[in-house]
This record gives structure tokens, C-alpha cells and sequence, in this order.
């Protein structure tokens, strides 16, 4: 008997050694001959369930209702139903304005669109666009670079002039015969390619 004795003893010690840190799930033997599940409690050979706690979060604000919460939002008063991106700033869906052969003036048909730009500029402090200008390739590429500046100038001006838009929110970079929209081999595709692209290039905080 004195050998069982100290033989339990000595599990007994190894166990609790080894639970000093971190509970095991060891199986020990009593005197008894009764198993126990050391570690889950003198009489208890059942794995206690474990405690679930439920953290609440905090609700996200989204006060534009643009899908985008505000602590994101870098234009924070997108109008409703607008088409933005990650940073809920407004997407200007590409404004092509065409032009006539060998002019840079912009004709008054695309006028009610660029309001519409300006006035998204306006609601949204820290966008900043592009207005860029190109050309069909009738002409030097020199001739078409310096024509194309123009053309994206004069888009410019009618936001700045008539709109009211700071010029420094606004980029006017023209790019000659360079990406046409199609071939340059018709008349028809070559209207296609005089053509003014207005797009938004950053949403600055």
C-alpha cells in the first residue's frame, strides 16, 4: 500500500507542476481507484462549457448616406444616390466634349453638363480634376500638341469664368493625336477623336 501511495503522489506532483502556467486535461487515478479529469475540478469528469461574451460594437455613422462612414469619408456631403468611391468621394463618370476640325472653341450644347461638374465641385471642396485635350491626326503632332492644350484651356475656362471654380482644382493638359478614341482613318472616326475628357484624378483631404 505504501508503494501506491507514493506512486500517486508522484503523479500528483507532476501534474501540479505542470498546471503551474497552463490547466491540462490529465487523467489521474485516487487511491480509490476512481479517475478524475485533474484540472476540471475534484469530482467533475465533464469539459466545462466555455464562456461566450458578447461585445456590442459601436454603431457607424454614415451621415451622407453614401455607403462610406464618416471617419472614411473625405466628402463628407456627397448628395444622395450619387455614385462614389471608396473614399465617398463623387465619380465623374468621363465628359467627352467633341470639337470642330481645327477649333478649340466649346460649343454651347455642352454647357448644362459642365454645370453639372461644377456643381459637384462646389459640393465636394477636395476633388480636383482633369480636363484633357486631344486631337484627330490631320496636322504635325506639333501642331495637334499645341491645339489640343487649347481645347482643354477653353473647358477650363468656362468652369473657372462662368462657374466660379477655383483654377487650381482644375488640371488642363492637352495630348495631341496621342490615344485616339478610335482609328483615324474616316471622317467620322476622326470627329470622334477632337474631343475634350473631363475626369476626376484625386480626392485630396
Amino acid at each position: 500500500m505504501k508503494k501506491v501511495i507514493i506512486a500517486t503522489a508522484a503523479v500528483a506532483g507532476i501534474f501540479i507542476a505542470g498546471c503551474a502556467e497552463t490547466p491540462m486535461a490529465t487523467s489521474v487515478i485516487d487511491m480509490a481507484g476512481n479517475k478524475k479529469v485533474a484540472g476540471w475540478g475534484e469530482n467533475n469528469n465533464t469539459k466545462p462549457k466555455p464562456v461566450i461574451k458578447i461585445v456590442k460594437c459601436k454603431p457607424v455613422k454614415d451621415s451622407d448616406k453614401d455607403g462610406v462612414p464618416d471617419n472614411f469619408d473625405k466628402c463628407p456631403n456627397t448628395p444622395a444616390n450619387m455614385l462614389v468611391d471608396h473614399n465617398g468621394c463623387p465619380i465623374i463618370t468621363t465628359l467627352r466634349l467633341n470639337f470642330d476640325f481645327n477649333k478649340a472653341v466649346v460649343k454651347k450644347i455642352y454647357y448644362p453638363e459642365l454645370k453639372k461638374v461644377a456643381e459637384i465641385l462646389k459640393n465636394n471642396p477636395s476633388l480636383k480634376i482633369e480636363v484633357a485635350g486631344y486631337t484627330d491626326n490631320i496636322g504635325s503632332a506639333e501642331y495637334n500638341l499645341k491645339l489640343s492644350q487649347k481645347r482643354a484651356e477653353a473647358v477650363k475656362k468656362i468652369l473657372v469664368n462662368v462657374y466660379g471654380i477655383n483654377p487650381q482644382r482644375i488640371v488642363a493638359k492637352g495630348y495631341g493625336e496621342a490615344y485616339p478614341l478610335v482609328p483615324n482613318t474616316t471622317e467620322t472616326n476622326r470627329a470622334l477623336n477632337r474631343r475634350v475628357e473631363i475626369v476626376n484624378i484625386t480626392n485630396q483631404k
